[in-house]
């Protein structure tokens, strides 16, 4: 078999199997593309490493280009198309650099407080929306991608419960909230209502202010200004700003200290965590 044909097998079985496989994929036809379509038994270990470590200094995309590899050479190997793996070297060690930042109380109640100045011809976002947002996403520890995809069914009230489906790793759940958050999602529920279309419980819950549904860019755009607002930085010497992912890590780390000052045994309660 050749090289090509066998990259897109494959690919094409990651892809039946229900992977979301596209960046692999690109590493694997990048991968074919500098090597040709020899065959098989013609794949070098230095083919291998050339591709593999790339130019420069080493980055993380030298660990994913490895751990793409490999996996393709495991597939192989398991189908008796190869006998062993040309990939010899271990994979690049990485120094992880990257801290996710936590917001402080204050920080946060500075950022809900800009919301109110979130008022432009050029946003279709409305203060209330990106408010709600912000308070959803840090008191359930939703990714905010999860959070634009709730549809009005999705979100139950009355039981206070939030339905995600199909997220990360094809994984759904169930979300408990607080009283006062729901108190705080009913308010808005009511406040756009007339916004829904007549399918309203299948429509988005956060809508732009014509009622369409919020894109995840939109919201991190607006999230970057609420930031500036806030005046929440990190030092110049730091590569990145924090971001409104943080706030899942930021509602992980608030809830263990919070428990951890209740006296409550945090063994038992990180499962439900």
């Amino acid at each position: 078999m050749k090289l090509l044909s066998a990259i897109e097998n494959y690919v094409a079985l990651k892809c039946t199997l229900g992977a979301v496989f596209s960046v692999d994929a690109r590493i694997l036809r990048s991968f074919g593309r500098a090597q040709g379509d020899v065959s098989l038994e013609a794949i070098t270990s230095e083919g291998c490493r050339q591709f593999g470590r790339g130019q420069g200094f080493p980055t993380r995309f030298w660990e994913r280009k490895h751990q793409s590899l490999r996996g393709f050479f495991r597939y192989l190997i398991a189908r008796e198309y190869l006998a062993r793996s040309p990939l010899r070297e271990p994979p690049p060690r990485i120094e992880r650099t990257f801290r996710p930042y936590i917001y402080s109380h204050d920080e946060l109640r500075r950022l809900l407080a800009a919301t109110s100045q979130e008022r432009s011809r050029h946003t279709l976002l409305e203060p209330e929306t990106l408010r709600t947002l912000i308070l959803l996403l840090y008191g359930t520890g939703l990714r905010a991608g999860e959070a634009l995809r709730l549809r009005s069914c999705d979100v139950n009230l009355e039981d206070r419960v939030l339905s995600v489906w199909n997220t990360k790793f094809f994984k759904s759940r169930l979300v408990p909230i607080g009283a006062s958050l729901a108190a705080t999602l009913a308010r808005y529920a009511q406040e756009h209502q007339l916004l829904r279309p007549p399918d309203g419980h299948l429509a988005r819950f956060f809508a732009t202010r014509t009622g369409m549904a919020v894109r995840l860019g939109q919201i991190e755009a607006g999230f970057v200004r609420l930031r500036e607002r806030a005046g929440i930085r990190r030092p110049p010497t730091d590569r990145w700003q924090p971001r409104l992912h943080d706030l899942r890590a930021t509602f992980a780390v608030h809830r263990l200290v919070a428990w951890y000052r209740e006296g409550a045994d945090l063994q038992i309660r990180l499962p439900l965590l």
